[in-house]
């Protein structure tokens, strides 16, 4: 680590990527019997304490007992006024950028600085998520310090690469404090964590048909595609109380009479994506298991993920940002109905349902940054079709939607379960990300003989080569 300037030894890789060091055991008695509250010079002088008093009693002097007994007194002394000390460095810690995404590198900087009396040299270590190692050492303040009447302040810099998305907690800065005499030391946080969200690479695709988007006779249906800002004009006769204001002066001129408008306003049209989250769909176990991923919730346990459920996350956010791009307010549902902008540690403060406007995507992509696997006991394969299909419904519209499931491995039961919920007469385009896709063809062929347009893929498949297959389907 060093002050601005990063060189390849400080670049850190993130969990999944084997290049992580490995904590070491403690290679000292010193450190393997916990005897780090004194210094090298504390337990020198403790001991020389210890072999004094033993000297006083050998010899029966008592000058030489004194000498023992503050030989032996002051490094604990030391050590028990700094136990209850306090740490006057100021720690702020900065992101660039301050939201990443995976596979790219973050510029981590530290500011440090104190105020009044100088605590003198001190060593700090920044803390890292386990996964990757030893945080980064270094000594405050630095050659280079800035200098203010009353205090310093020191500046420091490394990198981090993040391979997988989450919430990593950074920090806090450690520590090891000594008091002015070199007798005693202890280790002691400075600052709290800090939250870095690392969020899943946006895919672009390339412009495609959707479900519902052709006629019987595959011309482009019409009035699809619609902004918030899109109205449907109707004019009427003047009535006793119409404001003129409302008044639609070309019709009055063809009509040759006073019409007024009797505006019609269209929302924005929903695309509905659903997004499996059950483990057993998604994380095989027992035999043949499957290499689960970690995904970081901040200071909170870790929610699980595997090489599958990353393919559907990605293609979520891809076609969810294709949707949105094309005037569509996306919703993006988990397999009970319950918006992952709500469940996801990850999503925004408003919890807003409906991602829509110059930002959907964006916070789109955040809320999906966070997103795991769960052990849900109210899976769609062993709920009643009746409940199941009373929680989808009411996520339906009656027109304008497109539906996008993301499945993992199911069941042919738990195919026919959201053929019950969604409704056969319903557009519906679904990937069913599986290990062996010629093994889901029976599930795939199900769903095509209702109309929809389906896809097994493994994750090894190319999600451009995915979305150009089942578009040929549409």
């Amino acid at each position: 680590m060093s002050q601005l300037e990063t060189g390849p030894a400080e670049f850190r890789e993130s969990p999944h990527t084997a290049r992580w060091a490995i904590d070491d055991e403690p290679a000292t008695l010193r450190a393997r019997i916990h005897l780090g509250f004194l210094t090298a010079r504390g337990w020198g002088i403790f001991v020389s304490g210890i072999l004094a008093l033993v000297g006083a009693w050998m010899l029966g002097r008592r000058e030489l007992m004194a000498i023992a007994l503050f030989l032996i007194v002051v490094p604990l002394l030391a050590a028990f006024v700094l136990r209850f000390g306090s740490s006057s460095l100021a720690v702020s810690r900065t992101f660039n950028p301050n939201v990443a995404t995976t596979g790219a590198g973050v510029r981590v900087r530290l500011t440090i600085s104190h105020q009044g009396r100088s605590p003198g040299q001190l060593l700090l270590s920044d803390t890292l998520p386990q996964d990757f190692g030893h945080g980064p050492q270094f000594s405050y303040p630095t050659p280079h310090a800035l200098i203010s009447g009353d205090g310093s302040k020191s500046l420091y810099e490394y990198r981090l690469r993040l391979a997988s998305r989450g919430i990593y907690a950074i920090g806090p800065v450690n520590a090891q404090v000594t008091d002015v005499f070199g007798l005693a030391t202890r280790p002691s946080s400075v600052d709290r964590p800090s939250a870095l969200v690392a969020m899943p690479i946006k895919e672009i695709l390339e412009p495609g048909p959707m479900p519902g988007e052709r006629g019987a006779h595959g011309e482009a249906s019409a009035n699809r595609r619609l902004t918030p800002d899109s109205f449907d004009v109707m004019t009427r006769e003047y009535r006793d109380g119409d404001s003129i204001q409302r008044i639609h002066w070309p019709a009055t001129a063809r009509r040759g009479e006073i019409m007024v408008r009797q505006e019609d306003y269209r929302a924005t049209p929903r695309a509905l994506l659903i997004l499996d989250r059950s483990r057993a769909a998604f994380l095989q176990q027992g035999v043949g298991a499957e290499l689960g991923i970690d995904i970081p919730q901040y200071t909170a346990p870790s929610k699980q993920s595997s090489h599958r459920f990353e393919w559907a996350v990605q293609a979520a956010l891809a076609i969810g940002a294709h949707l949105s791009n094309t005037g569509f307010g996306v919703e993006v549902l988990d397999q009970q109905a319950r918006p992952i902008n709500q469940i996801s540690a990850s999503g925004s403060e408003t919890g807003e349902e409906v991602f829509v406007g110059p930002h959907a995507v964006e916070e789109m992509q955040g809320a999906l940054a966070a997103l795991g696997l769960e052990d849900s006991s109210n899976r769609i394969d062993q709920a009643s079709p009746s409940s199941m299909s009373t929680a989808m419904r009411t996520r339906l519209r009656a027109d304008g939607d497109r539906l996008v499931l993301f499945l993992g491995e199911i069941p042919l039961a738990a195919a026919n379960m959201w053929i019950d919920a969604v409704g056969a007469q319903r557009k519906v385009m679904v990937f069913s990300i599986v290990h062996r896709p010629e093994h889901a063809q029976p599930i795939i062929d199900r769903f095509r003989q209702v109309g929809w347009s389906a896809l097994a893929v493994s994750p090894k498949t190319s999600l451009a080569d995915a979305w150009e297959e089942i578009g040929r389907s549409v």
